[in-house]
């Protein structure tokens, strides 16, 4: 079997939400969707982070595309390396390891299609039928709006909900933490995540303050994101568990930042970090510094269901994310919508997933248009 062609497509996709004057930020959600073909008409899905869409699929087409035609689709190891050996050029962390993460997940679709068989039995098989899943919300004006939407999340059934705060942009986080639990009340799961606002000494101050509305991790809470001598800071200052890794890049990465101790709990993402291997491997850096492991996966298409084979397939994974908001249509089917504050994968061959071309054709990005 050969590789004969890879297509990278961007999406923006509106978000459903039934009450859109009290969001803030755009209303639509980009994707790039990653078709791998081959000669024996096996097709392989990936997804890769959107942020640049159109920079992404250049990146994808231009820069990986011509390095794996004609290659074996079976040979991930291989092929893996060939990517990331020859992305030097691009720089071996951001876009580029995101071009090769949507790759290499639709390489696992091709052989789970190939021998009739779902990614997680070639990844270790089920460790659980179900994983629980934390609402990942919205970022709301008020702290009484995001208090309504966060018992909006509980009566649809999550358990866990993850706030989004910003104080650069003026979100006073204590505050919007405080109305969170008084709003939902003690039983149910919150997380925080600061996006790198605070300096190393303002976190350990943070995190004291935040103690008493019982929050289980603050994510990301200084700047910059890599400093891990200033994450191990606050983490030997904190009470509260200190998680990490949406921003790092393959299992190199992981690797500085787990022997620095900077964090209790890691947070690989299938799309950003690499792929399934590369997951695979940080799942096993994270096992020998005992660890916790909560995946990142702020998306709704393929990468998703390779986050939910992963995170299946794994001892120490304990939650995955899911956008608060969804999409007003999915391009994959199954949506992974969580029932009951759960969600599974199908046991069908490769990710299990098929795409809804309609909803493709209708929502592809125009070149030139303005998508920020």
């Amino acid at each position: 079997m050969k590789i004969t062609d890879i297509q990278a497509i961007p999406l923006s996709i509106p978000l459903e939400e039934t009450d859109p004057a009290s969001v803030e930020g755009a209303w639509t959600d980009n994707h790039v969707l990653v078709k791998v073909f081959t000669d024996e008409g096996i097709t392989g899905y990936g997804e890769a982070l959107a942020t640049a869409p159109m920079t992404t699929v250049a990146f994808i087409e231009e820069g990986l595309k011509p390095r794996i035609l004609g290659e074996n689709p079976m040979h991930i190891e291989k092929l893996w390396h060939m990517m990331y050996f020859h992305s030097y050029g691009y720089g071996t962390k951001g876009i580029s390891t995101q071009g090769i993460s949507s790759v290499e997940i639709a390489l696992w679709d091709i052989i789970g299609k190939y021998r009739n068989i779902p990614v997680y039995e070639m990844i270790g098989g089920l460790c659980r039928d179900k994983i629980k899943v934390y609402a990942s919300m919205a970022r709301y004006p008020t702290p009484d709006d995001l208090a309504t939407h966060a018992l909006r999340c509980v009566e649809q059934g999550f358990t866990a909900i993850k706030l989004h705060m910003r104080e650069d942009k003026g979100d006073d986080t204590i505050e919007y933490v405080k109305a969170a639990r008084q709003a939902v009340g003690p039983d149910v799961t919150l997380m925080v995540d600061a996006h790198s606002a605070w300096s190393p000494r303002q976190a350990v101050q943070k995190t004291r303050e935040l103690e008493q509305y019982d929050v289980y991790w603050l994510e990301e809470p200084i700047w910059p994101v890599d400093d891990y001598d200033g994450l191990a800071y606050v983490r030997d200052r904190s009470n509260i568990l200190i998680a990490a890794g949406e921003s790092e890049y393959t299992h190199y990465g992981f690797k500085e930042m787990i022997s620095k101790r900077a964090v209790d709990l890691v947070q690989p993402d299938a799309i950003i970090q690499g792929g399934i291997m590369e997951l695979r491997k940080i799942f096993a850096l994270a096992e020998a510094w005992n660890l916790q492991i909560s995946t990142h996966s702020y998306y709704t298409g393929p990468g998703m269901a390779a986050t939910i084979h992963l995170s299946l397939s794994n001892m120490r994974s304990e939650f995955v994310e899911i956008r608060q908001l969804p999409p007003r249509e999915y391009f994959i089917q199954p949506s992974f919508r969580p029932v009951d504050g759960y969600v599974t994968v199908p046991d069908k061959p490769g990710l299990g997933v098929e795409i809804n071309e309609d909803v493709v054709g209708k929502y592809t990005m125009s070149k030139g248009a303005d998508y920020t």
